[in-house]
């Protein structure tokens, strides 16, 4: 099996914060509303980001998908996006959202009950990551990310370092509880079968880049591949092969709009024989060839 080492391009926390003008708040948190950044960049491409975040929608409609399941966010919904995990918006983002994102780093350096808090074992776990709040619930969480986002640019208050230290564990002990009231089992009330497909999912996620068959991804789950594929086309209307290959081009897609990368580099990185194929490949899922893609998302930047 190939190991190999290509940089895949990741949406830092400071480029958020570079991209909204709000660089004061470092590379490791943000509080951030969709109008807020700066020339409205396309979001209508794959992405990934290194940090948690918390998308608290607060007006319109937006299509996300995410790890290659559509979700449709509506006013007071929340939704958490992990670490390393490809999403995209079919539209761009339509409505009004304000998101809070920390780093791992972040999170442990300044959580204080950690016994009490089982956030990040719900974020690894295999869970619906949609939550659709009340609208008082919704409230309460927005008010908090706007404290969160005031206290952290305090910089010249006497007590800064202890205002974001409970400002934090105040959001992070409301986000517990609206999981623990909405996920009251974390998720183990969830069908046998939204279990095996969020489990495919979550391997796929691994090893797409070099594993593509059915019969890889059902011995990993103790299924049948004839099992598998039944559970994934009732639950998603796609097949394996399509739900592999939507996998292979978000990740083309993000890797093309890493300008050091050249269109061979890709194809290596994504387990193709040459260049020649993974061209081939890519105009026949994606309707252009990776140049094209290029030249589009060059133009889209402008």
């Amino acid at each position: 099996m190939k190991d190999t080492h290509v940089p895949t391009r990741i949406v830092s926390i400071g480029e958020i914060n570079s991209a909204s003008g709000q660089e004061f708040l470092g590379d490791q948190f943000h509080v951030t509303r969709t109008n807020e950044i700066i020339g409205q960049p396309s979001y209508e491409r794959p992405v990934k980001g290194d940090h948690f975040t918390f998308l608290l929608v607060l007006a319109g409609t937006t299509c996300l998908k995410y790890n290659l399941l559509d979700y449709k966010l509506e006013p007071n919904d929340l939704f958490v996006i992990a670490p390393g995990i490809i999403h995209e918006y079919h539209t761009g983002i339509d409505g009004l959202i304000i998101g809070t994102g920390f780093t791992k780093t972040f999170y442990a350096e300044s959580l204080i009950h950690k016994k009490d808090i089982n956030v990040f074992e719900y974020l690894s776990s295999n869970t619906n990551p949609h939550f659709q709040l009340s609208a008082k619930e919704a409230g309460v969480l927005h008010d908090l990310m706007l404290m969160l986002k005031t206290n952290h640019a305090n910089q010249e208050h006497a007590f800064q370092f202890d205002l974001m230290f409970h400002s934090f564990n105040l959001f992070m002990l409301e986000l517990a509880a609206i999981i623990k009231r909405h996920r009251p089992d974390n998720g183990a009330t969830s069908t046998r079968r939204m279990d095996l497909l969020n489990s495919f999912l979550k391997l796929l996620a691994v090893h797409f880049k070099v594993e593509r068959s059915v019969q890889f991804y059902a011995e990993k789950i103790f299924i049948t591949p004839k099992h598998l594929t039944k559970v994934v086309k009732e639950e998603t209307g796609k097949s394996v092969g399509q739900l592999v290959n939507e996998m292979v081009i978000a990740e083309a897609k993000i890797l093309l709009d890493t300008s050091s990368l050249t269109v061979g580099n890709v194809a290596t990185e994504l387990n193709f024989s040459n260049q020649f194929f993974f061209s081939k490949f890519f105009k026949k899922h994606s309707g252009l060839t990776p140049s094209q893609f290029r030249t589009n998302t060059s133009k889209t930047a402008r």
